[in-house]
């Protein structure tokens, strides 16, 4: 059988030859920290992919269960199948904007659609347990804010995420955090 670290890097090597966006090593290794010194058990996706991320934080004792909602077919199924022998991971083939859990949960990563963010985080907020945290990925985009010669999407990309960040620093219902690693982490607390 397969070590879960064989199966892990698999679907990182899989994920950057397809292109598909992984989370970076500082942010994972701070998110599965904060997990640790937390000692959260229950933890919600937004945006699995291939499965990179669950799989990394699965590998945190305290973690019982992961809910990861990933709305691409295509993607789904890659990770439904890297992710077939982990007991912990629960795959849901849905939009994020119309999934309704049914429990709350001491992390939320939200890690997909760029735009609309501000909609994911007052959803998933009311399912956030009370001394759980919200951690919203790719708050500076580095990538495209150092092309000085960006595309109109990349330019509407960077200038809704600056938005978005503007809005989780003034907003009053709860307090954020921004965080200067890797292309940039926000940590919502109720």
């Amino acid at each position: 059988m397969t070590s879960d670290f064989n199966i892990i890097e698999e679907i990182k090597k899989n994920s950057l030859d397809d292109k598909i966006p992984i989370v970076r090593e500082k942010t994972i290794k701070y998110i599965c920290d904060l997990i640790s010194k937390n000692n959260y058990e229950n933890i919600l996706e937004i945006g699995t992919a291939y499965g990179y991320s669950s799989a990394t934080i699965c590998q945190e004792q305290c973690v019982k269960n992961i809910l990861t909602i990933e709305k691409n077919i295509y993607s789904f199924n890659k990770a439904k199948k890297f992710l077939k022998n982990f007991k912990k991971i629960h795959l849901i083939n849905d939009d994020a904007f119309l999934f309704e859990p049914v429990q709350l949960f001491d992390l939320i990563f939200i890690d997909g659609p760029k735009s609309h963010q501000e909609n994911l985080v007052e959803k998933y907020l009311k399912f956030l347990s009370p001394n759980g945290r919200m951690i919203v990925d790719n708050i500076f985009l580095k990538k495209i804010a150092n092309i000085s010669d960006r595309t109109k999407n990349q330019k509407k990309i960077l200038e809704k995420v600056e938005k978005f960040t503007e809005w989780l620093k003034n907003n009053k219902f709860f307090s954020t955090s921004i965080i200067d690693i890797d292309d940039g982490i926000a940590i919502i607390n109720k």
